[in-house]
């Protein structure tokens, strides 16, 4: 089982480290966070205002600068940089970075190269700067572990939208289309009217004026790099796509609306035939639902996203709607954790080498 360290243990931070409590895929040994009061942080991962209290028993000892989890001990580290954090002391494997914040990728490069760690997975898309990003259900199989080293899980809206558009294009053509995305508020969004700090890019203020109001009582349209994401893993598609978004007053779980051009103009049956068998063929990632549920209903779902097939519409002239659902953070960390288990997959399948005979 691989050694991981987490860097940032915010909401995804969190969400990776409960997720792997409950199902143990590799051994988070060690945790940075600019949040220096470890039983702060302990107390956060105890209890959780949208998913409940943690299972297990989770005690801090700030002297020791440690929390022990169910009678396991996990270190804790209060630095700034991701170079700065002792990962080598602890055996580190893997350091998932789960900041957010896209110049960590050139200091963590230095972490790879000089060996002390093997791999850094970013739970963002920074594009330039890293080997290759992987979205599940789209180009998983394209990671090489001999190159691919410093590897990006993409945002949660990607991991939803590209492997619909992946299917639909394999089983039809995508011509062209846009989509909406509804997303919950964020932590760095306001409680009441002022200017906004980013998170990704820190001492940033965002000129999106509008992003700056109160998240609680407006729906907030604003752009997207939803699409940018896409383009990362389907590049032959997204220069006829274009995607915005709405920041809503939830806390949780995200839709996608998609308004499409299928070329051979096929029925909404047809459609939903595609998607329900990619589902049935991918269960980790994709769902397809026929209910009539509500955004609560897809809190905690492992999936990158379910097809919400009772709003698949479609037309004569090729144009289609699709309609999918997402826990942005719970669906989402599930395959952050996927692809520490494929790298481990992939280092095991690796023959060693064998000296020659002299």
């Amino acid at each position: 089982m691989l050694r991981v360290g987490l860097n940032g243990f915010g909401r995804i931070g969190r969400a990776v480290f409960r997720i792997n409590a409950q199902d143990p895929r590799c051994e988070i040994v060690v945790v940075n966070d600019l949040d220096p009061n470890v039983e702060n942080l302990a107390y956060l991962l105890k209890y959780d205002s949208v998913y409940g209290r943690f299972g297990g028993r989770v005690e801090a000892r700030p002297d020791s600068h440690k929390v022990w989890i169910d009678g396991k001990s996990v270190a804790f580290h209060n630095q700034g940089d991701i170079a700065r954090v002792p990962w080598e002391d602890y055996g580190v494997d893997v350091v998932i970075d789960a900041t957010g914040v896209t110049q960590n990728r050139y200091s963590a490069a230095g972490l790879v190269d000089t060996g002390r760690v093997r791999k850094v997975v970013f739970t963002n898309a920074p594009g330039n700067g890293v080997d290759r990003t992987v979205v599940f259900g789209v180009n998983e199989a394209d990671y090489d572990d001999a190159t691919d080293h410093l590897v990006a899980t993409s945002i949660c809206d990607a991991n939803a939208i590209a492997p619909v558009l992946k299917q639909l294009d394999d089983a039809f053509g995508v011509e062209h289309g846009y989509v909406t995305t509804l997303h919950p508020w964020l932590s760095y969004q306001n409680l009441s009217d002022g200017s906004v700090r980013s998170i990704a890019s820190p001492g940033h203020f965002w000129n999106d004026f509008g992003l700056g109001r109160a998240s609680t009582t407006n729906l907030i349209p604003k752009n997207t790099t939803a699409m940018g994401a896409v383009r990362q893993v389907l590049p032959h598609l997204t220069s006829e796509l274009d995607a915005i978004s709405f920041r809503i007053p939830t806390a949780i779980v995200s839709t996608s609306d998609m308004t499409l051009t299928l070329r051979g103009a096929p029925n909404a049956e047809d459609i939903n035939a595609v998607l329900g068998t990619a589902a049935a063929s991918q269960p980790r990632v994709m769902g397809f639902g026929t209910e009539p549920l509500v955004s609560q209903d897809y809190l905690g779902i492992e999936q990158s996203l379910v097809v919400d097939s009772r709003w698949t519409r479609a037309n004569r002239a090729g144009g289609c709607k699709v309609v999918v659902w997402y826990d942005n953070e719970w669906g989402y960390s599930q395959r952050v954790i996927d692809m520490v288990a494929l790298m481990e997959t992939c280092w095991c399948a690796t023959p060693e080498p064998v000296e020659a005979l002299t």
